[in-house]
């Protein structure tokens, strides 16, 4: 279906170069000779900068060498100043001098005042594989920076939409390709890293987005709060720019002005002097530090990302926040988040924790953004704990809409108005398929009869077309028109891995009233790509029994043929690497009935429509099990931080869906 195809192209959008025509003057030094309110003529800066050699600049570095005894903060002033002469003495260099003969900490001089801001109409992004980096003859030329600086403004919600399809297609490819490898690496006893594996065979391919140009500020399509679980994914989207750095920057070689520039940072609070409150950031720079360790064993030096990171201060470019978080569950027990843009408001270099000198950098967040993933999360850890405790939070109608049938509660919740619609439906956690009579023939998936482990050898597994179902997390492997799992009646027991729907949901949900949405469903729980959600349920309809309009009249009825085959794209990597071809399935011939939400329904019906979902619907069929009524299951397309809602695409092209009665 169409929804394999890729999104057509963004329109051009407004972009503005930056520092070749950067609008903000950087900030003056307080300690230079000349006042920011004297402007003075550049011959004449140039004859004060010709009288000055490195060897006197070397003379008064010595000279300002503070003592032991020196008051704290007056040694901290001699440090900076010492920097300014080694910046200063560094730019004396004549051109031909090596670059190790220069002082060891290097910090340009605050650079001159610069054109005002300029837009020009560009295309941002390019089609990943498209422009630069699409050439399979040449990876210098498949690989190669971006030369271009811009941040993108005057989005449209249509541009919007499109970026976002184009981040979730690359997340997609991503997790397909990392997935495979893993598997590879599993089954020959190695560890290679298939993240990174993964996101190099993207860069070589084309598909990282926006290499062709370094965009400062905000990445289009991506949201603030956004999770990934892996750093290298981040890259993969365009947040950051290299998978096990710090700090992203910009460097000095693509810039007019020969200083780096700093566009994004991962923070984990790996420093002793790192200060986090969630809108301040106190962000130590890198070096002089040994892995795994808190401590520093040497001085860190103002250069590469410390020194770009400090230019984002005097020119007041804003900076990228990820946050690395420590989670219970996850590939790694770890998760990074999308925090948004901060401002650097101050950059210093003196002593740390450790005793060794370190660059500290202080970051505000800017406002006007959505809230801080930190926030949110905690958020949602409070409403579990209450739920657990059975204790109803303000605002909630019900603690649980499903009454005890579901495995986990699901909480209702309504801040907006006196709406209580949710608790007049019948809950139904299952659908209640008719039983064919004995005498009828009907086409079933027979199901196998492993009695232990189910294995390469197995009916089911056989019947998916060969290859693992879920992984070992109990994540599908690859979408398919239907997945075959174990059922009732065959011999492997509930544990068996490829029972991962019937042992029902394991993320808590909460269904909540929305201004854009009416009643709509949100995690409250991190939700891995890949992993079952909950089962879509209704009261089951045969087509056969009654004429299409009869079925329609006065009813909300969810139609499983009209939705887009999402799973086509779970799984798929064929586009980066063409060894990794689809496998082709048996064609499904389709359910055989609808579902009728107008009385029964469950937790699923209330997720909302999307063009760029974040679930997909799968239609899965367990052993003994006649194929027309495949039960409706849907899985995670990508990884769902708490708090943010679910969507799914129903194929309604725009349609408004009014089944919640909003």
């Amino acid at each position: 279906m169409g929804s394999s195809s890729p999104p057509p192209p963004p329109p051009p959008v407004q972009i503005d170069h930056l520092l070749s025509q950067f609008p903000i003057t950087p900030k003056p030094d307080p300690d230079g000779p000349i006042p920011a309110q004297t402007p003075v003529p550049v011959a004449a800066r140039s004859a004060l900068m010709l009288a000055l050699t490195p060897e006197l600049c070397d003379v008064l570095h010595r000279e300002l060498a503070p003592s032991p005894d020196d008051d704290p903060f007056f040694a901290r002033c001699l440090r900076q100043s010492q920097l300014r002469l080694e910046a200063l003495a560094a730019s004396l260099q004549p051109p031909s001098s090596s670059s190790s003969a220069a002082p060891l900490a290097r910090v340009p001089p605050p650079p001159p005042s610069l054109p005002p801001q300029q837009e020009l109409q560009v295309r941002l992004p390019q089609e990943p594989g498209a422009g630069s980096g699409s050439n399979p003859s040449s990876s210098k030329k498949r690989a190669r920076a971006a030369t271009e600086v811009v941040r993108a403004t005057h989005l449209s919600p249509a541009d919007h939409l499109r970026y976002r399809a184009l981040v979730r297609r690359a997340r997609l490819t991503f997790e397909a390709l990392r997935s495979s490898y893993q598997r590879q690496e599993t089954s020959s006893g190695l560890r290679n890293r298939h993240d990174l594996r993964a996101s190099s065979q993207m860069l070589a391919a084309g598909h990282w987005l926006h290499r062709d140009v370094r965009i400062v500020g905000d990445i289009p399509g991506v949201l603030v709060g956004d999770a990934f679980y892996y750093r290298a994914e981040i890259c993969v989207v365009g947040l950051h720019t290299a998978p096990q750095a710090g700090i992203g920057y910009i460097p000095a070689s693509l810039l007019d002005e020969g200083h780096p520039v700093a566009t994004s940072i991962v923070s984990s609070g790996g420093y002793l002097d790192d200060e986090d409150t969630g809108d301040v950031l106190v962000y130590t720079g890198s070096g002089g530090r040994q892995r795994h360790r808190l401590d520093h064993h040497a001085n860190q030096t103002l250069e590469r990302g410390n020194l770009a990171l400090h230019n984002s201060y005097l020119y007041g470019v804003e900076v990228r926040v990820i946050r690395g978080h420590d989670i219970d569950h996850g590939p790694h027990r770890k998760v990074y988040v999308y925090d948004g843009l901060y401002r650097v408001v101050s950059s210093t270099f003196g002593p740390g924790k450790s005793g060794h000198d370190v660059c500290k950098f202080k970051l505000v967040r800017l406002p006007g953004q959505d809230d801080l993933a930190s926030k949110t999360w905690h958020t949602a850890k409070l409403l579990k704990e209450s739920m657990d405790a059975r204790i109803r939070p303000p605002r909630y109608i019900s603690l649980d809409l499903s009454k005890g049938a579901e495995v986990l509660r699901v909480p209702v919740c309504n801040k907006l108005d006196d709406d209580r619609s949710p608790l007049l439906f019948e809950y139904i956690v299952h659908p209640e398929f008719p039983v064919p009579p004995a005498h009828e023939p009907v086409k079933q998936h027979r199901g196998c009869h492993c009695t232990t482990g189910c294995g390469s050898k197995c009916r089911c597994e056989r019947k998916n077309g060969g290859g693992p179902l879920y992984t070992e997390d109990e994540t599908l492997v690859m979408g398919r028109p239907v997945v075959y799992e174990c059922g009732a009646l065959c011999g492997c027991p509930v544990t068996c891995v490829n029972r991962v729907t019937q042992r029902g949901m394991k993320h808590r949900l909460e269904v909540f009233r929305s201004n854009e949405t009416g009643w709509g469903v949100r995690a409250l729980d991190l939700i891995q790509p890949g992993a079952f959600v909950c089962e879509y349920t209704g009261h089951v309809v045969v087509m056969d029994d009654q004429p299409g309009s009869a079925l329609m009249e006065g009813r909300s009825i969810i139609d499983p043929r009209r939705f887009p085959e999402r799973w086509r794209e779970w799984g798929d990597a064929s586009a980066v690497e063409p060894n990794m071809k689809r496998r082709q399935f048996t064609k499904l011939a389709g359910p055989g009935y609808v579902l009728d939400v107008s009385h029964k329904r469950n937790v699923a019906c209330y997720i909302s429509h999307s063009c760029t979902p974040n679930v997909f619907l799968q239609f899965v069929l367990r052993g003994n099990e006649d194929e027309s009524f495949p039960h409706l299951m849907v899985f995670a397309m990508e990884t769902i931080p708490p708090m943010r809602e679910l969507s799914i695409d129903y194929g309604i092209d725009g349609e408004i869906m009014e089944l919640m009665g909003s």
